[in-house]
């Protein structure tokens, strides 16, 4: 039987997307959960933030920090001396991984050698991809089932928005599209309007109707209300385990990514995203949050 965290899920203040304040923030959620969950527990907790991760590192390999979404000095400051440690390894000088970034899966680090290893360095854009791909796939294949389930669902939402935003600016996405099955199969050879997958497809409906609003805040918003919503209904019958804990810290993040936008300067981000796409196809998440990860120490590897 799992563990149950009664007293950690009943001190969690109430979350609604429509809050317009936080009693609590990711990085203090972080440091309850440090002391109250199970070691194992904890480790999921960290697999939430892998492809807000996988895009922090990516850009300050290629020195994309300040594009886009400004990357905070703390978090360019970690992921820098990262890369230093990574680089001294694929050079085989013997430096060792400091225990910080050991909360990373292994895969992780495995990537990252390969690509400093290799006769030439992979693109921005392929790089990045194999990050989120193999991280989509680790966590997918996750025996919690949350976790599991999230990482399928997100990958499913995204490689639709993928698919929409490739047919409307006329490119090549199917390289971009994360795993293989059913659905990336419509996405990527079915010519048709809704790719072969008309209104059977529960998950592309609600997609398609939020994508086709014309104001871009309320577009977002609206994917951002379809992950909350699945959230809540997984846990419906989830009160005290892991799973409502993770259920919960997902949904923090998204509420907080929120409450941190300022409405105009979020508008003119994604107008500029929005007349690069059909230049670079990029499709950067704008309301990402640095982890707040990284400011918790002793994390066994």
């Amino acid at each position: 039987m799992s563990a149950q965290y009664y007293y950690l899920v009943a001190g969690l203040p109430a979350l609604s997307l429509d809050d317009t304040k936080s009693q609590i923030t990711t990085a203090q959620f972080a440091e309850q959960a440090k002391s109250q969950l199970s070691g194992v527990d904890f480790k999921l907790l960290r697999l939430l933030c892998l492809p807000d991760d996988a895009d922090d590192l990516s850009r300050v390999i290629f020195g994309k920090e300040n594009e886009g979404r400004p990357l905070p000095e703390e978090t360019q400051a970690f992921w820098k001396h990262y890369i230093t440690l990574m680089r001294a390894q694929a050079a085989d000088t013997g430096e060792p991984l400091e225990k910080e970034y050991k909360a990373w899966p292994d895969f992780w680090h495995g990537i990252v050698l390969d690509a400093f290893r290799a006769e030439e360095m992979p693109g921005f854009q392929d790089f990045r991809h194999q990050l989120l791909a193999a991280s989509h796939a680790h966590c997918a294949n996750h025996r919690n089932g949350f976790l599991k389930q999230w990482y399928s669902f997100n990958r499913d939402l995204q490689n639709i928005l993928t698919a929409l935003n490739g047919r409307k600016f006329e490119v090549d996405f199917s390289r971009w599209l994360v795993g293989s099955n059913e659905l990336t199969e419509h996405l990527s050879q079915n010519k048709s309007a809704d790719f072969g997958l008309g209104k059977g497809h529960e998950l592309f409906e609600k997609v398609l109707r939020v994508w086709e609003q014309d104001n871009v805040i309320q577009r977002e918003r609206g994917i951002d209300l379809i992950r909350w919503n699945w959230v809540s209904d997984f846990n419906f019958f989830n009160y005290f385990n892991i799973d409502r804990v993770l259920g919960y810290y997902a949904q923090l993040r998204i509420l907080e990514r929120w409450l941190g936008l300022d409405p105009e300067q979020g508008k003119q981000t994604f107008d500029g995203v929005m007349d690069t796409l059909g230049k670079s196809f990029s499709f950067p998440d704008i309301f990402k949050l640095k982890s707040k990860f990284k400011k918790i120490e002793n994390i066994e590897g």
